[in-house]
Protein backbone atom coordinates (compact mmCIF):
# COMPACT_ATOMS: atom_id res chain seq x y z
CA UNK A 1 0.00 0.00 0.00
CA UNK A 2 1.33 3.45 -0.84
CA UNK A 3 1.52 5.49 1.98
CA UNK A 4 1.05 9.24 1.83
CA UNK A 5 0.05 12.74 3.83
CA UNK A 6 -1.44 15.78 3.05
CA UNK A 7 -2.12 18.97 4.95
CA UNK A 8 -5.96 18.99 5.83
CA UNK A 9 -7.78 22.44 4.93
CA UNK A 10 -10.48 23.12 7.23
CA UNK A 11 -13.27 22.69 4.54
CA UNK A 12 -11.99 19.33 4.48
CA UNK A 13 -11.87 18.11 7.75
CA UNK A 14 -14.67 15.67 7.91
CA UNK A 15 -12.29 12.51 7.40
CA UNK A 16 -10.19 13.62 10.36
CA UNK A 17 -12.86 14.40 12.67
CA UNK A 18 -14.52 11.05 11.84
CA UNK A 19 -11.28 9.37 12.67
CA UNK A 20 -10.61 11.89 15.81
CA UNK A 21 -13.99 10.83 17.78
CA UNK A 22 -12.64 6.77 17.55
CA UNK A 23 -9.36 7.57 18.64
CA UNK A 24 -10.04 10.03 21.10
CA UNK A 25 -12.64 7.01 22.79
CA UNK A 26 -9.95 4.97 22.34
CA UNK A 27 -7.11 6.59 24.07
CA UNK A 28 -9.44 8.16 27.04
CA UNK A 29 -12.04 5.78 27.24
CA UNK A 30 -12.86 7.27 30.78
CA UNK A 31 -12.19 10.62 29.85
CA UNK A 32 -14.16 13.56 28.15
CA UNK A 33 -16.30 13.19 25.38
CA UNK A 34 -14.82 14.28 21.91
CA UNK A 35 -15.72 17.57 20.89
CA UNK A 36 -15.08 18.77 16.95
CA UNK A 37 -14.29 22.07 18.58
CA UNK A 38 -11.28 20.59 20.18
CA UNK A 39 -9.58 20.42 17.33
CA UNK A 40 -10.46 23.87 15.70
CA UNK A 41 -7.24 25.22 17.97
CA UNK A 42 -5.30 23.76 14.74
CA UNK A 43 -7.03 25.87 12.18
CA UNK A 44 -7.40 28.58 13.91
CA UNK A 45 -3.46 29.06 15.55
CA UNK A 46 -0.31 29.26 13.90
CA UNK A 47 2.33 26.61 14.50
CA UNK A 48 -0.23 24.00 13.87
CA UNK A 49 -0.34 21.11 11.58
CA UNK A 50 -3.17 19.08 11.22
CA UNK A 51 -2.06 15.75 8.26
CA UNK A 52 -4.13 12.97 6.99
CA UNK A 53 -2.43 9.57 6.38
CA UNK A 54 -3.64 8.51 3.32
CA UNK A 55 -3.36 4.62 1.87
CA UNK A 56 -3.67 4.47 -1.76
CA UNK A 57 -5.18 7.89 -1.09
CA UNK A 58 -7.98 6.43 1.16
CA UNK A 59 -8.05 8.14 4.74
CA UNK A 60 -6.54 5.39 7.32
CA UNK A 61 -4.83 8.08 9.85
CA UNK A 62 -3.88 11.50 10.91
CA UNK A 63 -1.25 13.38 12.83
CA UNK A 64 -1.62 16.35 14.86
CA UNK A 65 1.21 18.85 15.17
CA UNK A 66 1.95 21.39 17.08
CA UNK A 67 5.12 23.82 16.90
CA UNK A 68 6.39 25.29 20.28
CA UNK A 69 7.75 28.95 20.81
CA UNK A 70 11.12 27.40 21.09
CA UNK A 71 10.72 26.17 16.96
CA UNK A 72 10.41 22.45 18.72
CA UNK A 73 7.62 20.33 16.80
CA UNK A 74 5.24 18.29 19.10
CA UNK A 75 3.04 15.41 17.76
CA UNK A 76 0.38 15.31 19.84
CA UNK A 77 -1.85 13.13 18.28
CA UNK A 78 -1.13 10.30 15.90
CA UNK A 79 -2.80 6.75 14.98
CA UNK A 80 -3.68 4.59 12.47
CA UNK A 81 -7.50 3.01 12.05
CA UNK A 82 -7.18 -0.25 13.76
CA UNK A 83 -7.25 -2.81 10.72
CA UNK A 84 -4.68 -0.88 9.30
CA UNK A 85 -2.36 -1.08 11.96
CA UNK A 86 0.46 -4.00 12.39
CA UNK A 87 1.61 -3.24 8.16
CA UNK A 88 4.91 -0.87 8.66
CA UNK A 89 2.47 2.27 7.46
CA UNK A 90 2.01 4.21 10.90
CA UNK A 91 5.99 4.24 10.96
CA UNK A 92 6.07 5.17 7.07
CA UNK A 93 3.17 7.73 7.96
CA UNK A 94 5.44 8.99 10.31
CA UNK A 95 8.31 9.35 9.12
CA UNK A 96 6.82 11.01 6.45
CA UNK A 97 5.31 13.57 8.98
CA UNK A 98 8.48 14.28 10.83
CA UNK A 99 10.83 14.77 7.19
CA UNK A 100 7.84 17.46 5.87
CA UNK A 101 9.16 19.83 9.16
CA UNK A 102 12.42 18.37 9.82
CA UNK A 103 14.37 20.03 13.28
CA UNK A 104 13.33 18.98 16.67
CA UNK A 105 10.92 16.83 17.67
CA UNK A 106 9.18 15.56 20.89
CA UNK A 107 5.95 13.40 21.53
CA UNK A 108 4.57 11.97 24.39
CA UNK A 109 3.29 8.29 24.17
CA UNK A 110 -0.28 7.62 26.17
CA UNK A 111 -0.85 4.89 28.57
CA UNK A 112 -3.66 3.42 26.67
CA UNK A 113 -1.04 2.62 23.75
CA UNK A 114 -0.27 -0.73 24.25
CA UNK A 115 2.92 -1.09 22.44
CA UNK A 116 3.01 2.88 22.36
CA UNK A 117 6.96 2.92 23.71
CA UNK A 118 8.35 -0.11 21.86
CA UNK A 119 6.34 1.09 18.33
CA UNK A 120 8.31 4.52 18.77
CA UNK A 121 11.92 3.63 19.59
CA UNK A 122 11.51 1.21 16.59
CA UNK A 123 9.83 4.16 14.49
CA UNK A 124 12.72 6.01 15.49
CA UNK A 125 15.37 3.76 14.86
CA UNK A 126 13.98 3.16 11.20
CA UNK A 127 14.03 7.03 10.16
CA UNK A 128 17.48 7.25 8.61
CA UNK A 129 16.99 11.00 9.11
CA UNK A 130 16.44 10.95 13.47
CA UNK A 131 19.15 11.31 15.35
CA UNK A 132 19.86 12.24 19.33
CA UNK A 133 16.92 9.99 20.15
CA UNK A 134 16.34 10.32 23.73
CA UNK A 135 13.30 8.35 25.68
CA UNK A 136 12.49 10.18 28.53
CA UNK A 137 9.83 10.01 31.35
CA UNK A 138 6.34 10.83 30.97
CA UNK A 139 4.67 14.39 31.09
CA UNK A 140 1.45 13.91 31.96
CA UNK A 141 -0.53 11.49 34.11
CA UNK A 142 -2.06 10.11 30.53
CA UNK A 143 1.33 9.01 29.54
CA UNK A 144 3.52 6.28 29.53
CA UNK A 145 6.40 8.16 28.26
CA UNK A 146 8.03 10.44 26.15
CA UNK A 147 10.68 10.76 23.01
CA UNK A 148 12.95 13.77 22.14
CA UNK A 149 14.72 13.52 18.79
CA UNK A 150 16.04 15.98 15.74
CA UNK A 151 15.44 14.98 12.13
CA UNK A 152 18.05 15.92 10.02
CA UNK A 153 17.38 17.45 6.83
Amino acid sequence: MKVGIIRVVEAERADLDSMARTYFSEMLPDGPPYYPAALDRYWAEPGRHPYLVLGDNRPIGFGLVWNHVDGTHELTEFTITPQYRHQGLGTQAAHLIFNALGGDWTLGVATNSPGGMAFWQQCLTDCENACDVTPGPARTSRQCGSFNFRIER
